[in-house]
């Protein structure tokens, strides 16, 4: 086996993003819904005294709302698979290994060749028996 994988995939390169990812997800979840309540009662009083901006800022809060629903979900799906990903390459690599070993013991340098071509034998066998006319007429 190589010191090194084909596929290498390292923590150390993709746990930053994934650390920034639930950073993001942490900040998000504690301070990004601060205003929240104040927009929808502040929206709510507006309305009860007929400001159109009522309906808009509690409009603008029910979008907010959303928008944080969705980033809270992208951060927390970006964490997730970038965790998964360094171990799902890594067994993606020792299959493959596998799979090449498989092939490596096969009898020939020939025959390797063609295994990991994908197709079957095209060496033909015995070439068919050569008929020979004796005159018959």
């Amino acid at each position: 086996m190589a010191d090194q994988l084909d596929l290498y995939v390292s923590s150390d390169e993709l746990d930053p993003i994934a650390d920034a990812a639930r950073g993001l997800h942490d900040e998000l979840t504690e301070h990004g819904r601060m205003a929240e309540s104040d927009e929808r009662t502040a929206g709510e009083a507006l309305s009860a005294h007929r400001f159109a901006t009522g309906r808009s800022l509690t409009l603008l809060a029910e979008g907010w709302s959303r928008q944080v629903d969705d980033l809270l979900n992208d951060c927390a799906r970006i964490s997730g698979h970038l965790d998964q990903t360094v171990s799902a390459h890594t067994e993606l690599e020792y299959q493959i290994q596998a799979e090449f070993h498989q092939i490596q013991r096969s009898t020939s340098a020939y025959d390797r060749i063609v295994a990991l071509a994908g197709v079957t034998d095209p060496t033909p066998t015995d070439p068919p028996p050569t008929e020979i006319d004796w005159g018959k007429a």
